[in-house]
């Protein structure tokens, strides 16, 4: 038995402790609270002290590791449109058939630069299996919610997409693309196996105007891009219904429940939130990706005013010009200022990991949860005065000077 102890500590389900100190027990916390108290609750424990914030480790609920040979490959899109950047993404996979070794080296790169930067959990979406992303959770590396994606834009995708699902193992979880990409019987059927096997099923939604013309009345940008491809075939109809918008849709197909996760959620009414909310649904928010992409900002304010905690992603490398969820809180925060610093911290932790369904082991420092979180310090942070000073650092401050691994016992 261990105590951990510095000046301050967050454990975010908790208020901020001052000389506070955590105690871990064969990898789990047993216990958490004023220093004075737990010393002498544990006068046998030994102690390790450190000078700054002990706080729990990052969530990044939404990456595409898989595709980290491209960051800084594409531009960022302000004057084309949504489509015109798959086009481009689409292009710069072609133009690498033959890049496993510098995937692989890639991701890998960029597994580290996370475990770094304090990220503890990372769900991830994927189109091609890895072994390297389905290896062992390790001490030194984030844990990995990886997702195998399935596009399905005409009916014989979606047949073979369906073919190829029977000859996975049941541990490999599957989702969609998106609701423009992934046609509805196929979305249907990933939704049963996710909820048959207690997978999260994770998909974009409402990232983009053309996606909600191209739910409401099938027409579009999208609706052109599918033509161009020729994958135009009758496998999307949505006009006939006259859906509001894409969660309306989502709940005609019967895909929304409390392990579904929307990823962007950019283009969603206050009705939509409202049923988001009913439905008990999770919502991944990136503000990076969508600053880059130029798609507008998300209702985020509705979000916390119906009382959702949405999670913080960092989306693909293809999509955004740096892969960090510290930078992610700056620019929410700095995009949504009616938003209680506390608030966004709690969605870089906690929102990932309840969303991910990893709550019980991450997000929060608590009796129970695993003990792997982590010290910070900078110039910045050692001179707060106090508990709200700091928060706000923690938010706006960017990537702490000093990111370490405080206990992994």
């Amino acid at each position: 038995m261990v105590i951990i102890s510095a000046p301050w500590v967050v454990p975010i389900a908790l208020p901020v402790i001052r000389d506070g100190s955590i105690v871990v027990s064969d990898g789990r916390i047993v216990d958490i609270g004023k220093r004075d108290d737990i010393v002498q609750t544990y006068p046998q424990s030994s102690e390790t002290s450190y000078p700054c914030v002990l706080m729990p480790g990052l969530t990044n609920a939404h990456m595409h590791l898989e595709l980290s040979h491209l960051q800084n490959t594409i531009e960022s899109p302000p004057e084309q449109s949504f489509t015109n950047w798959i086009e481009s993404l689409i292009a710069q996979r072609v133009a690498q058939p033959n890049c496993r070794e510098k995937v692989v080296a890639a991701f890998t790169a960029a597994l580290h630069d996370q475990y770094k930067s304090g990220v503890v959990l990372i769900g991830d979406i994927g189109n091609e299996y890895y072994d390297e992303l389905y290896l062992q959770e390790s001490d030194f590396q984030p844990r990995i919610v990886r997702m195998l994606e399935f596009l399905g834009p005409n009916k014989e995708a979606c047949r073979l997409a369906l073919a190829r699902m029977t000859e996975l193992a049941d541990q490999i979880a599957v989702t969609g693309h998106a609701p423009y990409s992934t046609g509805p019987e196929l979305l249907q059927e990933i939704k049963q196996r996710c909820n048959r096997f207690q997978h999260v099923f994770s998909i974009h939604t409402g990232e983009s105007l053309d996606e909600r013309e191209f739910i409401q009345s099938g027409t579009g940008g999208f609706r052109d891009f599918l033509e161009k491809k020729s994958s135009w075939d009758g496998a999307f109809s949505f006009s006939e219904f006259g859906f509001s918008g894409t969660i309306e849709y989502f709940d005609y197909l019967g895909i929304l429940d409390d392990s579904t996760l929307l990823v962007h959620c950019v283009h969603v009414s206050e009705s939509e939130l409202k049923l988001i909310k009913d439905r008990g649904v999770h919502i991944c928010l990136c503000p990076g990706s969508n600053e880059f992409l130029g798609v507008g900002l998300a209702p985020v304010e509705q979000m916390v005013g119906l009382g959702l905690l949405p999670s913080l992603g960092s989306d693909s490398p293809a999509s955004n010009s740096t892969i960090d969820i510290w930078r992610e809180m700056q620019l929410l925060s700095k995009s949504h200022t009616k938003l209680e610093y506390s608030t966004v911290l709690a969605m870089a932790t906690t929102g990932g990991a309840i969303a991910l369904r990893q709550g019980a082991d991450f997000g929060s420092l608590l009796e129970g949860r695993k003990a792997k979180f982590i010290h910070v310090s900078s110039a910045a942070l050692m001179s707060c005065n106090d508990e709200k000073q700091l928060i706000k650092e923690l938010v706006t401050g960017g990537k702490p000077t000093e990111i370490t691994w405080a206990c992994l016992l």
